[in-house]
């Protein structure tokens, strides 16, 4: 049966396998643009 989710790979997905990529991956992104973002 194909992926119900085309696109997404259910290994890096998997919470037991990887705890704390979603909250590091959020903290990374954020400390990467956050020196180019302005001021409202």
């Amino acid at each position: 049966m194909p992926s119900p989710f085309p696109g997404m790979n259910p290994y890096l997905e998997h919470p037991e396998l990887w705890p704390e990529v979603h909250s590091r991956l959020i903290i990374a992104i954020t400390d990467a643009i956050f020196p180019h973002l302005r001021p409202k």
